[in-house]
């Protein structure tokens, strides 16, 4: 059985959610029957909401509750709401049963009692997800429910649920667990599991979960099958932090102001499930290394210390609003579009045939020294003592005449700059290879 489902929640006090188990927990104080038919809870993905759902179909159901009404977790009762099978507490994925048919087949068995527990629980998650219709077919349920009757409501997005719908339901906000009630349930499955693991690993799959309970058990199982010690270096690896290379081609994008590549880079990110906050923060430590560097008098092979100065704090907003960002991704799109958007480069015609030619590039060879030089002061030297040899096949190269300069404009960061800034000039995608020529 994954973690997850094995250290779900069973009673009340396993909630690591303070405010939610406290509004959960003072249900208890009034009778069964005197209790609301009908609750909305509303957060993001992985804050429980389906587990305080079922929680809710414990207290209304279960067969030993204690002294203060709270359930147990150990009767048949709880033990089959926690599984998913008592036959008195439905559960329906709106998103997938949406239509007014899937409501109304609900609406007309609603005044059927229960199997055998005292009341029906339904549960419907993704409720933001009906159709106008079916929300209307829902209202009528909500404004007439049989004593029996009670409705767990579970959604993403509240801003699509009708106030009818709202005001008709006792409202649970579910928020974003922070860094100490992520660790307290880790640390519970670390001790019952027996896994070594280091408190800072802890703390940074932690830090990668977006506040997500669920997202924070699944990245903790996954690195519990390594054997031996697990340290923060090894989570790194496996939890697929962001690779230099994915942020260097986005700082030479940056760089080179090419808004289009460097949101095409975090559109990859997103299609293969990457974690845009852990990109983030990678991003600001190798700027920072930047920086620093270039204090102590290093020179920076992609950007000037005037663009790590701009960028560090348009990303460190980014960062602080993807926590209230609908669209995890946008905060970070409209840094690059906002930062691009001061400097654009213009483009040099290309050739009647749409290409690039050897000719055309001898030409401009001096614009293409001049566009790249706001980036990269040293490189553009570099430049000055080369010349270009031939573009053939989509691929540029250009003749250096020292070992030191051909070295350094071999660098992989430095031909990802030269390749930028030769699309942007010229509107054609090349590669680019720095050889060794004779003076």
């Amino acid at each position: 059985m994954s973690f997850y489902r094995k250290y779900r929640p069973a009673v009340l006090s396993e909630i690591d959610n303070d405010m939610v188990r406290q509004q959960l927990t003072s249900f208890l104080s009034k009778d069964k029957k005197d209790l609301p038919h009908a609750y909305l809870f509303t957060g993001p993905k992985g804050a429980g909401k389906t587990t305080a759902a079922r929680l809710v179909a414990k207290i209304f159901n279960c067969e030993k509750p204690d002294k203060s009404g709270s359930p147990c977790g150990t009767c048949e009762a709880c033990k089959m709401i926690a599984q998913a099978r008592h036959l008195d507490v439905l559960e329906l994925d709106a998103a997938s049963n949406r239509g007014i048919d899937e409501i109304r087949a609900l609406r007309d068995t609603i005044a059927l009692t229960p199997s055998f527990a005292p009341y029906k629980i339904y549960i419907i998650d993704e409720v933001h997800m009906l159709t106008t219709e079916a929300f209307n077919a829902l209202l009528k349920t909500l404004e007439e429910p049989p004593p029996h009757a009670v409705f767990v409501l579970a959604t993403t997005d509240v801003q699509k649920i009708p106030a009818t719908i709202i005001s008709r339901c006792i409202h649970v906000s579910f928020s974003r667990a922070d860094q100490k009630a992520l660790l307290t349930a880790l640390k519970r499955i670390v001790k019952d599991e027996k896994i070594s693991i280091d408190d800072d690993a802890l703390a940074l799959i932690a830090d990668n979960s977006d506040g997500a309970y669920r997202d924070a058990v699944k990245f903790l199982e996954q690195v519990s099958f390594h054997k031996g010690k697990i340290t923060q270096s090894i989570v790194r690896d496996l939890l697929s932090v962001s690779e230099e290379k994915t942020i260097s081609g986005f700082l030479v994008a940056l760089g080179t102001r090419d808004r289009k590549e460097a949101l095409g880079i975090i559109a990859e990110l997103v299609k293969n499930g990457r974690d845009i906050k852990t990109f983030l923060v990678d991003t600001l430590h190798i700027l920072e290394s930047i920086l620093v560097g270039s204090v102590m008098g290093k020179p920076t092979d992609v950007l000037s210390e005037q663009d790590v100065r701009e960028l560090i704090p348009r990303l460190t907003r980014a960062y602080a609003d993807l926590r209230i960002s609908p669209i995890p991704q946008l905060p970070l799109e409209l840094a690059v579009v906002e930062f691009c958007g001061e400097q654009e480069s213009a483009p040099v015609p290309v050739s009647r045939d749409g290409s690039l030619s050897l000719e055309q590039l001898t030409e401009h060879w001096q614009d293409f020294i001049a566009a790249a030089n706001p980036f990269n002061h040293s490189v553009a030297g570099f430049l000055r003592s080369a010349r270009p040899k031939a573009v053939k096949n989509g691929i540029v190269t250009i003749e250096a005449f020292y070992p030191f300069h051909q070295e350094k404009l071999a660098e992989v960061k430095v031909t990802q700059l030269l390749e930028t800034v030769l699309k942007k000039l010229f509107g054609e995608k090349v590669k680019v290879e720095i050889v060794l020529g004779k003076k």
